[in-house]
């Protein structure tokens, strides 16, 4: 498969997912967090990060909630490869990065995968260390 046929697909979403869980880790995240977090890793200018995976495109209000099928299907055949694991607590059903999820992303040698990287990085940071805070506000004056 060549590095442009993986462009929004379950693939893509799921290394995009597993590359910030494995930055994120030990922590996890709800599903409703990683659709937010694939979102920035994919516009991380828009949040005052490194430059952005995509190109922008103008009118981005149905970007968010279009990719829910794709970010979840890619989180599941992460899953089924064993890179995510599920979490089930009190407040609800949380993903983590594997201890196989890092070997894995070792070994993706492609630029395109290399950027992932690099962003999910800087965005485990900004999450680190201000929270969900501006990246739910930034995100509310585009959407809401």
């Amino acid at each position: 498969m060549s590095e442009g046929n993986v462009f929004n697909t379950s693939l893509e979403a799921g290394v995009r997912s597993i590359s910030f869980l494995d930055a994120f880790y030990p922590k996890s995240l709800d599903f409703e967090e990683l659709m937010k977090i694939d979102y920035v890793l994919v516009n991380s200018a828009d949040f005052n990060g490194p430059n952005s995976l995509h190109p922008g495109i103008p009118n981005r209000l149905g970007e968010l909630s279009s990719r829910r099928k794709i970010v979840y299907d890619g989180i599941e055949l992460m899953m089924r490869f064993g890179f995510i694991e599920i979490e089930m607590t009190n407040d609800g059903v949380y993903y983590r990065a594997t201890e196989n999820a890092e070997p894995y992303l070792e070994l993706m040698k492609a630029s395109y995968s290399i950027e992932i990287r690099s962003i999910s990085s800087w965005l485990g940071t900004e999450l680190n260390e201000f929270g969900f805070d501006n990246i739910n506000k930034i995100l509310g004056k585009r959407f809401f």
